[in-house]
């Protein structure tokens, strides 16, 4: 069998809880209700849609700070106004869904004056199992215990599309920036998105239709894009400061490039320019803030376990804290390449395979 690790082979093998510190209020003087949404099998503006629909409220009334995608399990703060009446929230919270394998809870966290807005939040922490991993090469990384890690800051392949659907969310975003609507209509109809349905049975002028999403979905579309570009902007970067010991890899139709040594990147690129859009009144805006090339983090290691969900081969468990917008999977994939593979003469590998559950 090769030597590919497995994230998310099963939801509770990917948890993620955000960290977001709000100031509380009394419940008398509050305008908003802070809820810790818990969910698994959702995006964020998936469940968003799904509570302003269960509470009967615009879904602009329902504020987030973060992104949250759907297969793992994830901890998240939403807001509503203090003023909607909610069901009974006990000990096991208001369960709006409940499926074996998509559920969404939410539980009381406390009432405050301001709503929650994307830029507030701080960061996530990370509990996560690789699965499907050599022996040999388990038992090594456990061995490390704790590990600091220096990792390209790479927006990841979940950016730009669904688990299972084509990674082009980057391509409605480039035509939606350029005026094309037609095209970026019939991108979004393939991207077995939330909204492709709805794009695809559209029958109005394309433009309209953006103009009734959610205007921090339709931002998404075109944050994909900036994404894309700074991607492209890392690899330059890459190229520049570290070349020829660097690697090019195609992850699911993206291009990445890593390095054997990528701090060589903060002598001449510590951070990248990158665009922050909205989408007001069917327009976009843009404003630019810096993003940075390397990101550090501690990671904590289990050491190696037989996996139980592929036999003959072995896990370890992961934890570790990123700030916003760094990806989890890109620092595991450059985790995993420290590590050589069995054969004691193979060089370290710069970003081994790594898939999101396809082997399970």
């Amino acid at each position: 069998m090769p030597d590919q690790a497995v994230l998310k082979q099963r939801p509770q093998d990917f948890i993620v809880r955000e960290a977001m510190v709000v100031e509380l209020t009394e419940p008398a003087d509050a305008a908003w209700r802070y809820l810790l949404l818990r969910k698994s099998g959702y995006t964020t503006m998936e469940a968003i849609r799904l509570i302003a629909e269960r509470l009967d409220l615009p879904t602009g009334e329902v504020t987030y700070g973060g992104l949250k995608d759907e297969d793992g399990v994830t901890e998240q703060l939403v807001a509503v106004p203090a003023r909607v009446p909610l069901p009974a929230l006990g000990a096991e919270g208001w369960r709006v869904a409940d499926q074996a394998d998509r559920w969404l809870h939410l539980h009381h966290h406390g009432y405050g004056a301001e709503p929650l807005a994307i830029g507030r939040l701080e960061g996530n922490g990370f509990r996560i199992t690789v699965r499907n991993l050599d022996p040999d090469r388990a038992r090594r990384l456990g061995e490390l215990r704790k590990h600091t890690l220096f990792f390209l800051n790479y927006y990841d392949t979940q950016r730009f599309g669904v688990p299972g659907g084509p990674k082009r969310t980057h391509l409605v975003g480039q035509a939606m920036l350029a005026g094309d609507w037609d095209t970026a209509l019939r991108e979004l109809a393939g991207l077995r998105a939330p909204e492709s349905p709805q794009a695809a049975q559209w029958r109005g002028p394309a433009e309209e239709f953006f103009r009734t999403l959610d205007p921090r979905n339709a931002s998404f579309y075109l944050a994909a894009q900036a994404s894309f570009d700074w991607n492209a902007a890392l690899r330059r970067a890459v190229d520049d400061s570290c070349a020829p010991q660097t690697s090019t890899v195609e992850l699911d139709g993206l291009e990445y490039r890593y390095a054997e040594r990528p701090l060589a990147v903060l002598a001449t690129a510590s951070d990248l320019p990158y665009a922050k859009y909205t989408f007001t009144d069917g327009t976009a805006q843009a404003r630019t803030s810096a993003r940075p090339t390397i990101v550090q983090t501690s990671v904590s290691l289990t050491p190696a376990a037989p996996d139980e969900l592929n036999p003959g081969r072995s896990r370890i468990g992961l934890g570790f804290f990123l700030p916003s917008g760094s990806y989890a999977t890109a620092a595991v994939r450059q985790l995993l390449g420290l590590i050589p593979g069995a054969e004691a003469d193979a060089p370290v590998p710069t970003a081994p395979e790594l898939t999101a559950g396809e082997a399970s």
